[in-house]
């Protein structure tokens, strides 16, 4: 892949990735709520399941192009749903500090299972896919490179929300109620524009 290609695809993952979107939502979200420490695992997950649906996109891109289609009709509503079910468990939240509070942040598997579910980080993956890496051929390193980058450019993103979370953090427990409803509405916002889009 010529460097200009690379560099394309990169302004692409970053400008894509760092957006508001269900991933940086919940993460400023959680780490407004829990602090940076308690949200690792949620991190983590998000992680590796955007790495791993970008591999998927890559390795089976051709097979996706002609299922997402099909399935996307369906798989939106089911993403939306569970973005829902976040912006309700996020509504509900009760206030307390970080050390003694009886809620646990969500964990390694609610954000892994957030990247399959969410039909902007397919719809990405495969418009990435399909526009940098498909028009020079299949080859095994172009399509780890093009999982790499998309992960990178996102984790990086995924980081800056959860930072300004951590930032906020202090401010949680005089403004719970209010930062809740704020989150719950972003949330609620992003399953609106999947079902939308």
């Amino acid at each position: 892949m010529p460097g200009a290609v690379f560099l394309e695809l990169a302004a692409y993952a970053c400008a894509t990735t760092f957006s508001p979107g269900p991933n940086n939502i919940l993460l400023l979200s959680c780490t407004s709520k829990f602090g940076f420490k308690k949200c690792l695992p949620l991190i983590f997950g998000i992680w590796t399941g955007l790495l791993s649906v970008m591999l998927i996109c890559g390795f089976g891109c051709a097979w996706l192009g002609e299922l997402v289609p099909q399935v996307v009709p369906y798989a939106k509503y089911v993403g939306a749903a569970y973005i829902l079910y976040l912006a309700y468990r996020t509504l509900l939240r009760k206030t307390g500090s970080a050390d003694g509070d009886s809620t646990a942040p969500l964990t390694y598997v609610n954000g892994f299972l957030l990247q399959f579910l969410n039909v902007k980080i397919l719809s990405l993956g495969i418009a990435a896919y399909s526009g940098y890496i498909l028009p020079h051929g299949f080859q095994v390193p172009m399509i780890l490179g093009f999982a790499a980058t998309m992960a990178g450019c996102a984790a990086t993103g995924n980081l800056i929300w959860a930072t300004v979370g951590t930032i906020l953090f202090p401010l949680y427990k005089r403004f719970n109620t209010a930062i809740n409803v704020v989150m719950a509405l972003l949330l609620v916002w992003c399953a609106w524009k999947i079902i939308f889009m």
